[in-house]
């Protein structure tokens, strides 16, 4: 046996050697062990080739999630400027209607909510108005004097 080893030539080996890695690991990937080692050599060739597209996409992600950060920030802030201006038209005794003081009671709920998530977003510019809607609310409720 040794003999027919001995005249197998080095490249016939080499061949061989290749042939018998490629039946085990195909023989590895349907055993039921989660060894796939196609996937992987695939995954990390399609890594390879896709690095910059990646790198591009975390960076758009980076992007995109500053975009909505700041989204966020404008709508608070818009939200108190309609808070503010609801508590003025107030103060001057200008009516409004339920559905009104609803829309606002809506904008102070999500502007409270946005300032306990944001802790460093200067808040409780509006807490005097808001008692103030309230008070005017509740009593505009006994009254019936919605317009």
């Amino acid at each position: 046996m040794i003999e027919t080893f001995a005249h197998i030539r080095l490249s016939e080996l080499a061949g061989y050697t290749a042939a018998a890695l490629a039946t085990l690991a195909c023989i590895v990937q349907i055993s039921p062990i989660k060894i796939n080692p196609w996937s992987w050599i695939a995954r990390k060739i399609g890594r390879a080739i896709n690095s910059e597209v990646l790198e591009e996409v975390n960076q758009l992600k980076e992007d995109v999630e500053k975009m909505r950060d700041a989204e966020d920030e404008r709508n608070a802030k818009a939200a108190r400027i309609r808070i503010l201006h609801f508590g003025d038209e107030l103060l001057h005794e200008v009516r409004h209607s339920k559905e009104h003081f609803d829309e606002i009671l809506q904008a102070i709920t999500e502007y409270n909510q946005y300032c306990d998530e944001h802790p460093n977003f200067k808040n409780h510019m509006t807490a005097a108005t808001t008692a103030h809607i309230l008070s005017t609310y509740e009593k505009c409720m006994e009254d019936r004097t919605f317009l």
